[in-house]
């Protein structure tokens, strides 16, 4: 069609010369019928109109194709959106892992996965039917571990504006299982020069100082709890970047909310209360008053980076006066961490160290290590919120066997401080310990890989891991597997 409208538009231009020298032929006879001049004029207006009629769907047709095109965008492996200087990227990462547990402590039953959970995390004990269940082994294979981002990256007077948006597929709501497929969302954020607002990774702890791993649920992993926050990053020169956030204090999809024991007093010893004897609503531990606020420094070498950060926020509870006691308490929260990476040759070592209190089961994961923040002492009407101290140190080596293949170890360790913060509880026989049942005290995780990548997208690898978590008034909890895993990036 286009090509026959050129023609035609050809065709025209042609005609026109002939029919002015037509014109001009017989103008003196024309002369002497004025109607026959006037319908000559028009036919010729009429051929002109035509022309620059097709001329312009030309221009048009020519101008739309042009918008259409793709150009490649301003950052690696983008393009730009058609009619705009919006770059736009989208990748992923697809994730398939073999598992063998040797013995299984963290599974309840058959129809669920161990894989989302750390000795810590899971309430089956050693030695107790559903664990000696598994102690044979078990198989299973997962790939809900598959992740898809996109992101944009747009130039503006402010500077430039990015939007990121990342999920996979572990999401929770239905019965867990390792074919249990539910979009769960990672990240979500927009970022205007230097204010970033959505959720991404915490600021404290941060992800520098922690190993490459096949396992997501360790070793401990403060600095991959994501949190919705509004954070403003501002470089310092040499190498040093300063970062401060508001972050979301209670529950989010990644990240769990307060974690709080109770006892009632009386006298030197304290009984236990369950969730629904001190809060209005069974389980809920709030309101949030403030959000936590983090603060981050990073400093980039060559060869290296260390990361220094520290929270502060506040804990809260009230019954609503409909329960055993109408007063509420708060208590100060605050950690504080040290990290760091650097690599010498084809050997990198790094690790991370934190401590704190009343963060225990927000910033060290629940499911993982178990920990918990605080506990409510309630004598009356009164009542007394006591954060606890918890404190971790996680360390790794890896070194490059060749290009392609390299190998790790790293070794987690973590402190939950809660029974000093229970009355009575050190006393022999004491009611004080059924506060803290199958709560952990301390927790452990050692874990070693190997890793190949036989092109830069394919990562293959085995992995050995064990966990141990040592617990108030109960049985330990005990976990080792061993992991094959195929990610495949896009």
């Amino acid at each position: 069609m286009t090509r026959f409208r050129a023609a035609a538009s050809r065709s025209s231009l042609l005609a026109l010369p002939a029919s002015c020298a037509l014109l001009a032929l017989y103008t003196p006879a024309l002369a002497d019928d004025p109607a026959s001049l006037r319908r000559e004029i028009e036919a010729l207006g009429e051929r002109l109109a035509r022309v620059e009629a097709d001329r312009g769907r030309e221009s048009a047709a020519r101008r739309a194709a042009a918008a259409a095109a793709v150009e490649a965008g301003d950052k690696p492996r983008s393009w730009k959106l058609p009619g705009t200087n919006t770059s736009m990227s989208v990748g992923g990462l697809l994730k398939m892992s073999v598992l063998w547990d040797f013995s299984n402590a963290r599974q309840a039953s058959a129809s669920t996965t161990s894989e989302s959970f750390g000795a810590g995390g899971t309430p089956v004990v050693d030695g107790s039917a559903a664990d000696n269940a598994f102690n044979g082994g078990n198989f299973q294979f997962t790939a809900r571990r598959s992740r898809i981002w996109i992101q944009t990256w747009t130039p503006t007077e402010w500077g430039e504006f990015r939007t990121y948006v990342e999920a996979d597929f572990v999401g929770m709501g239905a019965t867990a299982g390792s074919s249990t497929n539910l979009l769960r969302l990672r990240q979500a954020y927009g970022a205007l020069g230097p204010l970033l607002v959505g959720k991404t990774q915490t600021l404290y702890f941060g992800t520098i100082g922690l190993p490459e791993r096949l396992e997501e649920t360790g070793p401990i992993k403060p600095g991959e709890q994501r949190i919705e926050q509004i954070r403003y990053t501002q470089g310092l020169g040499g190498g040093f970047v300063l970062s401060v956030a508001l972050e979301e204090a209670g529950n989010t999809s990644d990240a769990f909310g307060p974690g709080i024991n109770a006892c009632a007093r009386a006298g030197a010893v304290c009984t236990v209360l369950p969730a629904a004897s001190f809060s209005a609503t069974g389980g809920f531990n709030g309101p949030q008053r403030w959000p936590n606020v983090t603060a981050a420094l990073q400093w980039n070498f060559p060869g290296g980076a260390l990361y220094a950060s520290g929270m502060i926020g506040q804990l809260t509870i009230d019954s609503g006066g409909v329960s055993q006691t109408s007063a509420h308490a708060s208590a100060l929260r605050w950690g504080a961490s040290l990290a760091g990476r650097y690599a010498l040759g084809v050997v990198e070592f790094g690790g991370q160290a934190g401590v704190g209190e009343g963060i225990g089961r927000k910033y060290f994961d629940q499911l993982v290590t178990g920990f918990r923040d605080a506990v409510l002492v309630v004598s009356g009407n009164a009542a007394d919120l006591r954060p606890v101290l918890v404190y971790s140190a996680t360390g790794y080596a890896q070194i490059k066997l060749t290009d392609t293949i390299r190998a790790m170890g790293a070794f987690s360790w973590g402190m939950n401080e809660i029974a000093s913060e229970v009355p009575g509880y050190s006393l022999p026989g004491s009611a004080s310990r059924a506060t803290l049942t199958a709560v952990p005290n301390w927790y452990m995780a050692a874990h070693g890989n190997l890793l190949w990548n036989p092109v830069p997208q394919v990562t293959l690898g085995a992995e050995y891991s064990y966990q141990f978590a040592a617990r108030y008034n109960s049985a330990d909890t005990t976990v080792h597997r061993l992991q094959f895993a195929a990610i495949y990036r896009f």
